[in-house]
């Protein structure tokens, strides 16, 4: 199993498909979730974890495909990726027999951590017209992505939750220092 970086979210999800699946798996780290769908795509990998849009071409080229998406329900009908495939019929790993329900990596806007109030309002309201603008939905539809929009204490919950489950995972493998 193939994926970007060592000890991170793809190292994350593979000792998640690891414990799911009862099995064990040689996770190799590379540099790039791009240069990862190259490896695979050469034979080179049996299988990787990258996001969705680091392997359209490949899908698209027949060297790839997906098996399943970590999510609660398939993804969204959106353009074809192949002549008759497009991501809402990527099953979920959980219709796979994988018992992972959910595993989302959020792209987030980040801030100086000494901003006043009206200086965060000035870019979230920046970041909601983005979100409305055409590019950003062809953006999303394109690439499949779930297009969730969180600030204050919603985001502040979010990272909590994900923090301790990607804590608890990398506890089971002995990556913590104590």
């Amino acid at each position: 199993m193939g994926g970007a970086q060592s000890k991170d979210t793809d190292e994350v999800l593979t000792r998640m498909i690891e414990k799911a699946g009862q099995v064990k798996l040689t996770y190799i780290p590379f540099k790039s979730g791009a240069e990862t769908a190259v490896q695979l795509a050469g034979g080179h990998l049996d299988s990787h974890v990258n996001n969705p849009s680091e392997s359209l071409g490949q899908w698209r080229g027949g060297t790839q495909r997906p098996l399943c998406v970590f999510s609660p329900k398939r993804l969204p009908q959106g353009p074809k990726v192949t002549a008759t495939e497009g991501w809402s019929d990527v099953p979920t790993c959980a219709e796979q027999g994988l018992d992972i329900k959910q595993y989302e990596q959020p792209r987030t806007v980040w801030l100086p951590g000494k901003v006043t109030p009206d200086q965060a309002a000035f870019y979230v309201d920046l970041m909601k017209k983005v979100q409305a603008t055409p590019e950003w939905k062809d953006y999303i539809e394109k690439t499949s992505q779930v297009d969730t929009f969180l600030t204050g204490a919603e985001l502040d919950k979010f990272i909590k939750e994900d923090l301790e489950h990607v804590k608890q995972v990398a506890g089971e493998q002995g990556w913590l220092v104590k």
